[in-house]
């Protein structure tokens, strides 16, 4: 079996805290206020399938599990006119590749006596639903996935606050976006946040900032819940307040950002045409516009 190292594994197993600090105490907020998104604390068993998901993104490639019997890791490049190029490696490099994926999947791995658990649930405008499931990892960092779920089906990724992933301070959120087939994406903002906090400044693409109250479940006593349906237009900024001081800001990268809106304007591609590079072509002149770099 080959794996594919692409963008589908930034989805697949996302770090939480995966936005940038922004350095020094941001100023207070004064935009109108929203009603608190409806999170419904739980506690219980997530649904199977999100219990096998788990499973998939943990187990080391190499340890006889699901996604086991890897020979070879194949890299994928896209760069300008010349389209997509392909590059097998050597066998010294995939035990390499493969040594840093494990170590990753490993650090999230559920610890004995921490199995998963659904903390919260998010009614979605489209009728489904977004599952919040907490447990901890071997080094006892809090871990999470937000399951996106429709009568078409679901999915999620996941990721832990741990030394050896990407870390959180007092602003543990990103966005995930999934949906049934045919439908607009999904867009959500989920995680956690210092339980201490009583309002999140939310601004979107749009440049439209909103002051949301934080009352979703506590979780370890001192990280609160926080879920959003963003609507079409993902986040850019988030700024976190106590008594309207605010205490932490995180801002999305450049390099999310500019793929995010270079999706949002570049034609997707019709019906798939073998050899076809003119998609492409216009998402890198893109976003090289935005100062990022091609597409995988």
């Amino acid at each position: 079996m080959r794996l594919l190292l692409g963008l589908a594994a930034v989805f697949v197993l996302a770090g939480c805290g995966a936005a940038t600090n922004g350095s020094g105490k941001p100023a207070a907020s004064s935009v109108p206020g929203a009603p608190a998104p409806p999170i419904v604390p739980l506690d219980e068993a997530p649904p199977a399938e999100v219990g096998r998901m788990i499973d998939a993104l943990t187990t080391p490639l190499r340890s006889g599990g699901p996604n086991s019997g890897v020979d070879s890791v194949t890299f994928t490049f896209t760069w300008g006119p010349d389209g997509t190029s392909t590059t097998e490696s050597s066998p010294e490099q995939t035990a390499q590749a493969l040594a840093r994926i494990d170590a990753r999947r490993g650090a999230t791995a559920p610890a004995p006596g921490s199995p998963p658990r659904a903390v919260a649930r998010l009614p979605l405008a489209d009728g489904g639903d977004a599952l919040f499931v907490t447990w901890h990892n071997r080094a006892g960092a809090l871990c999470s996935t937000t399951w996106i779920s429709h009568e078409n089906g679901g999915g999620g990724g996941s990721g832990c606050d741990d030394a050896s992933l990407p870390s959180c301070t007092a602003i543990c959120l990103e966005s995930s976006g999934g949906g049934p087939d045919g439908s607009e994406m999904v867009r959500l903002l989920t995680g956690t946040v210092a339980a201490d906090a009583d309002t999140i400044d939310v601004t979107t693409a749009d440049g439209t900032t909103t002051a949301y109250p934080l009352t979703g479940p506590l979780v370890d006593g001192d990280r609160r819940v926080f879920m959003l349906e963003l609507g079409s237009q993902d986040w850019r900024t988030l700024v976190l307040l106590r008594a309207g001081d605010a205490v932490d800001r995180t801002a999305m990268p450049k390099g999310e950002v500019a793929v995010d809106e270079c999706d949002a304007s570049v034609p997707p591609p019709p019906a798939a045409t073998p050899g076809s590079t003119a998609y492409t072509e216009a998402m890198n002149a893109c976003l090289a516009e935005h100062g990022a770099g091609p597409t995988p």
